[in-house]
């Protein structure tokens, strides 16, 4: 299935199915007046929970870092294709360039996003990319997962998640989480975004069983 989202016609796909979602959006307003704001900002979402998140910040300016693997082909292909701009790299190929990238895309004004987890998990494990480009560029982190009421769930290593057409869907964005200081611990701060995404999804799933 992923490799189906990340083919030529994957993008249409989702455009089609998400039309069909009843999307519950809470917290985007979060987002939106850190954005106005013009502070510098990373978003974190877990790998398998990236859809929805992505589908609706679709076409805003966002540059996401994706893996040099097979599998971080097909995400940029999908995404790429939903109006984002993409650096490839991750914690295991092609890291250090891809972050110095992403600090300069941040400095100019777009912002972040970080799939925390991948390429190859584990599951709901951060990286340490995410919290070392919010601690260098001194940006806001927004955490973002997604639940539904119908959904595909693979067999892969992130579970990844598809609402099923015009099921319920819940959309979190969580409280912004401010950077650690420059001289501060990339482990403890990772800690911290990784305990954020984790409440925001068991809040977010909580949510959709109420729906």
């Amino acid at each position: 299935m992923l490799f189906f989202l990340g083919s030529r016609f994957g993008h249409l796909a989702v455009k089609l199915i998400g039309a069909t979602w009843r999307v519950h959006v809470i917290g985007a307003e979060k987002l939106q007046e850190i954005r106005a704001s013009k502070a510098p900002l990373v978003m974190i979402t877990w790998h398998g929970r990236m859809l929805v998140p992505v589908w609706h910040c679709r076409g805003t300016n966002i540059v996401a870092m994706i893996s040099q693997h097979q599998d971080g082909e097909m995400v940029a292909r999908l995404v790429q294709k939903l109006g984002y701009e993409t650096v490839r790299g991750s914690s295991t190929r092609g890291g250090s360039q891809a972050a110095l990238e992403m600090l300069k895309r941040i400095g100019q004004g777009q912002t972040a996003a970080m799939i925390c987890d991948g390429p190859r998990g584990p599951i709901y494990k951060m990286k340490p990319g995410a919290p070392f480009l919010a601690q260098q560029s001194q940006a806001v982190v927004i955490p973002a997962t997604f639940a539904t009421t119908k959904r595909w769930t693979f067999h892969s290593w992130d579970r990844f998640v598809v609402p099923k057409p015009f099921s319920k869907v819940v959309l979190l964005y969580g409280e912004p989480i401010p950077a650690c200081s420059p001289n501060g611990s990339i482990e403890e701060f990772g800690q911290e975004l990784e305990d954020a995404l984790n409440r925001l999804t068991e809040e977010a799933e909580a949510q959709a069983q109420a729906l």
